[in-house]
């Protein structure tokens, strides 16, 4: 039997004139991508050619260029020469350009149950659907399973197929028709509460290059997953809060780091993140942050155990008077909005899914 897809297409790493697009053989094959603007593909481009291997399970990221903004492109794989689909084909949309001016929706998805723990459908993902985002974000556990080593490829097969119990919805109506950004936290990267001290980083760093579609990522090592994107208005930075963090147990003074454990000093996450706020000339700066900042729960894993970085970073902002900051977090298992008096700024701890739309006007009112 020939090659087959197996997986995808899932888009992520959009701008307004770029995607990459995730894709999956059952076997070493050659893969490429139909892909236009007509829902019916009767005319179409096709992308550059690539070859799946076992090194990578049989994955590839196609990346694709040279597109018009906001405009929505359908996808059809082919593999081996044979396209893959049939209509209605998967699509995805091109972001409003860096700059401009939009009132749009986006949605928060986080903390998802282990996928064979389901024992009901649920309406989450249709829900997400409904508010017609223009981009999912997956936050961290993506999945409770814990996985060691490369066991991580198993969670990643099980999500993106929507032959998976209980998961249809979520392929059909989330990652075949949005694109994502995705970033881990400690039980869809490893094991609980885990820091920079787990010896399988490079293992779980090659899984989310195998089977996430993202922005660029640091050229660092060791490597993480910290990135940054922008739509219309709005820039956001993607935290990587595990695998720079230093251990919860270590005292909370200045030598403590939630996103410098490592030492990257000028290369690191927290200089990365902060010459991107003070550079940045967005209306709003989202930071997603896979940990919640609310330092009244979550102690020590989340940023309530790491208060000495989180007052420094606090008073960077203020003292450089960045304006338009706001959290968003994950991990609560819970839905909240603080305001910013118990936090210091603006942040939504959410579960499932969480729509937002950010107006496009000047910070003072979150929809």
């Amino acid at each position: 039997m020939g090659a087959g897809l197996t997986h995808g297409p899932v888009t992520g790493g959009v701008t307004d004139s770029s995607a990459n697009v995730f894709v999956r053989t059952s076997q070493e094959a050659s893969i490429a991508l139909r892909y236009g603007t007509d829902p019916n593909l009767s005319g179409y481009l096709v992308s550059d050619t690539l070859q799946t291997s076992l090194a990578d399970d049989f994955t590839k990221t196609i990346p694709l260029t040279g597109l018009s903004s906001e405009t929505t492109y359908y996808l059809n794989p082919v593999v081996d020469g044979v396209p893959s689909l049939s209509p209605p084909y998967p699509s995805f949309k091109t972001f409003a350009p860096s700059g401009t001016s939009r009132t749009f929706n986006f949605v928060v998805m986080s903390d998802f149950t282990t996928a064979g723990n389901l024992t009901a459908s649920v309406p989450t993902f249709a829900s997400a659907s409904a508010v017609n985002p223009a981009f999912a974000f997956i936050g961290g556990d993506f999945d409770h399973r814990d996985p060691k080593t490369l066991a991580s490829r198993q969670k990643c097969r099980d999500l993106y197929d929507p032959k998976t119990r209980f998961m249809g919805d979520f392929v059909n109506l989330i990652l075949r028709k949005y694109p994502i950004a995705h970033q881990w936290d400690d039980h869809d990267s490893g094991r609980n509460n885990l820091d920079r001290t787990y010896v399988d980083w490079s293992l779980n760093q090659q899984v989310y290059q195998e089977y996430v579609p993202s922005y660029s990522l640091p050229a660092v090592t060791p490597a993480g997953i910290w990135q940054k994107f922008a739509y219309a208005q709005v820039d956001c930075f993607v935290l990587d809060c595990r695998s720079q963090r230093d251990p919860e147990t270590d005292p909370d003074d200045s030598d403590k780091s939630m996103l410098d454990g490592n030492n990257l000093g000028a290369t690191g996450q927290l200089q990365w993140l902060e010459d991107g706020l003070l550079a940045s000339t967005a209306t709003w700066k989202v930071i997603f942050t896979s940990v919640v900042t609310n330092p009244t729960t979550k102690f020590p894993d989340g940023w309530a155990g790491y208060q000495t970085e989180w007052s420094a970073l606090r008073d960077y902002i203020n003292t450089n008077n960045i304006q338009g900051v706001v959290f968003i977090s994950g991990d609560l298992h819970l839905g909240a909005i603080d305001n910013g008096i118990t936090a210091g700024f603006p942040k939504c701890a959410s579960r499932n899914q969480t729509a937002w739309r950010l107006p496009n006007r000047r910070p003072g009112k979150l929809e």
